[in-house]
């Protein structure tokens, strides 16, 4: 095995030592032709802008976390439709709107060019390439402000469903504090009761004191709407405490309707790229030469044995 291996490799060996002058001129042109067709006037040169965020203010729902929902509206039809309008990409990308099935072209063309990850410390990275490294640059700064808008009209809708809620809430409390009250005068009025137990206290004096029957009655009838009372006032007052719960609950969605919230925090800011991200030329030119060598070889191997199979069978 080891002779057959140092076989091989010495044949190897000597087909390049004889061929030499050949595979040099093989990898000379084809590195010449990969730098030619790997020049801007061949594939058209892009530059990449970049910028790593991180989610803040966002409540995550079920077992989501803030950065995947991030990431979600990040990649959103709603974002990435105000970014190809605003940026008018289908023109910009050189589709318009003779080319066939322009929508699918253009989300391929713009899914080629937008790359949005979660990164291992949750935080979302956002990597344009454009051939207009200012157009690059604008294209970050864009998606991160429509991705902020995206969710604060969420956030609203959120809010303003609550906001509905509780103001339904409070109206229904305030009636029934409202019928509390009615109830609590009209008791106090038609049975003359203004505080139960002072009353009750005097009028069991009088009883005593007199030991009439009427101050008799009359401690019997304030004994009993009394309790009446009693149970009015205690509902009264859980309700009044409810209703200031919800007040609470509902000046706070109230605000935040309001608010101008940020969902991003920007730790990486994207800047105007001065050098090309694509095509990276020097390993394209590389790739070509190791190809077109190991093709040269296998050609040249191939023809060294036809030959010697040939004078082997002559």
């Amino acid at each position: 095995m080891e002779q057959e291996n140092e076989f091989n490799t010495g044949s190897l060996y000597h087909l390049a030592i004889k061929w030499r002058w050949h595979l040099i001129a093989i990898a000379i042109i084809s590195g010449l032709a990969a730098t030619v067709f790997s020049s801007a006037s061949f594939i058209e040169p892009k530059f990449k802008s970049t910028a790593v965020v991180y989610p803040v203010n966002i409540v995550p729902y079920s077992n989501e976390s803030a950065t995947e929902q991030l990431l979600q509206l990040f990649q959103s039809a709603d974002v990435k439709n105000k970014i190809i309008e605003k940026f008018d990409l289908a023109n910009h990308y050189g589709l318009g709107d003779n080319s066939k099935e322009p929508n699918s072209k253009l989300i391929l063309e713009f899914n080629d060019n937008v790359s949005i990850n979660k990164t291992e410390f949750e935080s979302v990275n956002i990597e344009i390439l454009d051939k207009d490294p200012i157009k690059a640059c604008a294209i970050v700064n864009e998606l991160i402000t429509e991705t902020n808008l995206k969710l604060r009209q969420l956030q609203r809708e959120k809010s303003q469903e609550m906001h509905s809620m509780y103001a339904k809430q409070l109206e229904l409390k305030k009636q029934e504090i409202d019928t509390l009250k009615v109830q609590i005068s009209k008791l106090r009025v038609e049975n003359n009761i203004i505080d139960v137990y002072n009353q009750t206290r005097e009028i069991t004096r009088g009883v005593i004191n007199s030991k009439g029957g009427e101050a008799s009655k009359i401690s019997s009838t304030i004994q009993e709407k009394g309790a009446e009372l009693t149970s009015l006032n205690t509902k009264l007052d859980a309700a009044l405490g409810y209703y200031t719960k919800l007040k609470a609950s509902y000046d706070d969605i109230t605000g935040d309707l309001n608010k101008e919230l940020t969902y991003t925090n920007v730790v990486t800011k994207p800047f105007v790229a001065d050098i090309k991200a694509y095509p990276v030329r020097w390993i394209i030119v590389l790739s070509s030469i190791v190809a077109s060598l190991f093709l040269g070889f296998i050609i040249i191997s191939f023809s060294e044995g036809k030959k010697k199979n040939f004078r082997q069978s002559h």
